[in-house]
C-alpha cells in the first residue's frame, strides 16, 4: 500500500475517511452522470483526442476520462493513466478488463510519469491542477513527455494561475471557460 493510502487508513480522523470514502465512490457517478459528458463535448469541440494517438490521463481518478480515451485512440493508440492513488488505478485496470479495453496502462506517481522524452500526443489533467503541490515541476514534466506538436489540455478552476505556472514551458493556444489548451 504506498504512503498516501496507508496514511489515509491508519492516521486519518474518522470525519476525513467518511470524506475519502466519498470521493473515491460518489465522484466518478457525479463524473459519469453530470460534468463528463459536458466535459467530453469539449474534447469534440477542440478535437483533442484521435484515433492513433498517445494519451496521457494525469491525475486519472477512477478512470472517467481513461476510457473513454482509450476507446477513441483505438488498438493503435495508447493510454496511460497516472494517479497517486494505487487503489484509483486498480479500479481503472478492473474497468479498463471488463470493457476489454487492452490499450490502457497504470503508472502509481504523484509527479514523474516514467514515459520517454517527446512520447505523449496529448496529456490530459481534470481538476486535479489545483490539487498539486508541485505545479511547475509536474508542467515540467508535462513539458518533457510531450511530443512537439503535442497539446497539454487542463481543464480546471485554476484557470489564469495554470497560465502563470505554464510561463516560459506552455503557451495558450485555445480556451473555453475552464478548459486550457496548451502547446509548447
Amino acid at each position: 500500500m504506498p504512503d498516501i493510502e496507508r496514511f489515509l487508513s491508519e492516521k486519518l480522523h474518522p470525519v476525513y475517511k467518511a470524506h475519502y470514502a466519498i470521493w473515491i465512490y460518489w465522484w466518478p457517478l457525479w463524473r459519469k452522470m453530470y460534468s463528463g459528458p459536458k466535459i467530453l463535448r469539449k474534447w469534440e469541440k477542440f478535437n483533442l483526442v484521435k484515433e492513433g494517438q498517445t494519451f496521457l490521463d494525469y491525475g486519472c481518478g477512477a478512470g472517467s476520462f481513461t476510457l473513454p480515451a482509450a476507446r477513441k485512440v483505438g488498438q493503435a493508440g495508447k493510454v496511460y493513466a497516472l494517479d497517486c492513488f494505487h487503489g484509483q488505478l486498480k479500479m481503472v485496470e478492473k474497468k479498463s478488463r471488463e470493457e476489454g479495453l487492452t490499450n490502457v496502462q497504470t503508472i502509481l506517481s504523484n509527479l514523474e510519469t516514467g514515459l520517454p522524452d517527446e512520447s505523449i500526443d496529448i496529456i490530459w489533467m481534470c481538476d486535479v491542477f489545483h490539487e498539486v503541490s508541485e505545479r511547475r515541476a509536474v508542467l515540467a514534466e508535462m513539458h518533457r513527455v510531450l511530443r512537439k506538436d503535442g497539446v497539454l489540455a487542463i481543464y480546471d478552476g485554476m484557470r489564469e494561475r495554470v497560465l502563470e505556472y505554464a510561463t516560459g514551458l506552455f503557451s495558450l493556444a485555445e480556451r473555453d471557460d475552464k478548459l486550457l489548451r496548451l502547446t509548447k
